[in-house]
């Protein structure tokens, strides 16, 4: 069966990833080479993402192969530009930690997962997992970045372990979507355009995000109460 993804998911598909990019952009700052990058980033997503009709005529559980390649080529080439470029490490170090964990309130976008499995869209064996681990990184996000900006007792564990949990929940949706620890076949839907732009864009960026925050919540000293005060402002 072709799968009929309804035009209010394309909406929010598009929306969510956007929006994402926009406040990657700005939690990090970035110029105009970062703007650049994260834009051709998506836009790649979006142009390369076969239509939906095409899986009328494939074998609608196969991985698109192009899934493998934007993710780990784009964590490949942001990890060698934090080793090798000064300015991407600056970039990094004057992130504000809060920051980078509330903006993956974007995460909710797994509900679409769910609604996609009620009207027989997408498979149990993936939608379930990847929709509701996302959901609750997601709704867990803002509350995890508030107690760590208002220096609560207990709060940089708890980061740790909220982008620890975080890192798992993406590797069993990514298990799941391409069927390595289904023992099915991939989620195949999750290769063609809206939903490509998930696997393509979101999910390598999440990756990304977990990675920056660990990184530096291991590196650095304990947050003292109110170092980061006016860290949520940022969020604007």
């Amino acid at each position: 069966m072709n799968p009929v993804i309804p035009w209010y998911i394309t909406v929010i598909v598009l929306a969510v990833n956007a929006g994402a990019a926009i406040a990657v952009w700005r939690i990090f700052r970035f110029r105009t080479g970062g703007a650049v990058i994260l834009g051709a980033w998506l836009g790649a997503a979006l142009l390369l993402a076969p239509p939906m009709a095409s899986l009328a005529t494939a074998d609608p559980s196969r991985l698109n192969p192009l899934i493998p390649v934007f993710g780990a080529g784009s964590i490949a080439l942001a990890l060698a530009a934090a080793a090798f470029s000064p300015a991407a490490r600056r970039a990094l170090a004057s992130a504000s930690v809060p920051a980078l964990i509330g903006v993956q309130v974007y995460r909710v976008i797994g509900l679409v997962f769910l609604v996609l499995l009620a009207s027989g869209q997408l498979p149990a064996h993936f939608a379930k997992p990847a929709g509701w681990g996302d959901i609750v990184i997601g709704l867990t996000a803002p509350f995890v970045a508030l107690a760590l900006a208002r220096g609560r007792r207990g709060a940089r564990a708890l980061a740790i372990a909220w982008n620890t949990i975080g890192l798992l929940d993406l590797a069993i949706a990514v298990g799941m979507g391409t069927g390595l620890l289904a023992g099915t076949g991939p989620a195949g839907p999750m290769g063609a355009f809206p939903l490509f732009i998930i696997p393509a864009f979101i999910v390598p960026l999440s990756v990304l995000l977990h990675l920056a925050v660990l990184a530096r919540l291991l590196r650095d000293a304990p947050a003292r109460p109110g170092l980061e005060a006016n860290a949520i402002a940022r969020f604007g």
